[in-house]
């Protein structure tokens, strides 16, 4: 999908429902954007596409860029990173430039918020704990690595790999640093064993008929 930039506004009603919640690399959407804004090549920046969410969750991945004519194309491979939560998704993307080891942000492209949708879940099953989810990725992404190192030695990239393990471990450290949250009510939550890294929140008893 090819997203056309008016000026410094890109908009976003072609993709505005299209994220749910959870899509890891679903999607691709090419930004197309003019090579000059005021007499500044953008071609020599950097670009960086930032969203935050309702639950103000930050996330920021950086775009590949290619050149066509005087338009600049820019790769977005959607990152789960932007559809963790549902709802409101606010967006924003960034060129930069650096010099002397110095950030100087050039220009800023406002976009509309779009929507992440909720993903589908049941009562009666109960998703694998994100701790155990991430330990399970990370042992795909090592069985993986064998599997092409066995079928191909001269063509593993061992880089590569070792990026994925280290964004995996990245987000590991963000599952494991949220509390559990435990609802009861005061009854239960006074006869119960209390977890250290647990949130416990009081809820009202049901009034019987």
């Amino acid at each position: 999908m090819k997203i056309y930039a008016k000026g410094k506004t890109i908009p976003t009603y072609q993709f505005s429902r299209l994220f749910v919640q959870g899509e890891r690399c679903a999607e691709l959407i090419t930004f197309v954007l003019d090579r000059y804004h005021s007499g500044t090549d953008l071609m020599t920046c950097d670009f960086v596409i930032r969203g935050s969410t309702e639950e103000d969750w930050e996330a920021l991945q950086g775009l590949t860029k290619e050149l066509s004519e005087d338009k600049i194309l820019l790769d977005w491979r959607v990152s789960d990173l932007f559809t963790l939560n549902a709802g409101k998704l606010e967006l924003e993307l960034r060129a930069s430039r650096t010099s002397q080891d110095v950030e100087e942000i050039v220009i800023k492209f406002p976009m509309e918020p779009v929507n992440v949708l909720p993903a589908v879940s049941g009562k009666n099953g109960a998703l694998p704990d994100t701790a155990e989810q991430a330990v399970t990725a990370i042992a795909a992404a090592v069985d993986q690595a064998l599997t092409q190192m066995d079928d191909t030695i001269e063509r593993y990239d061992l880089e590569h790999t070792g990026q994925r393990l280290d964004q995996i471990e990245a987000d590991t450290a963000v599952y494991l640093a949220r509390p559990e949250v435990i609802p009861m009510t005061r009854q239960e939550y006074a006869r119960s064993p209390h977890k250290a890294n647990a949130l416990y929140v009081i809820i009202d008893e049901e009034v019987q008929p």
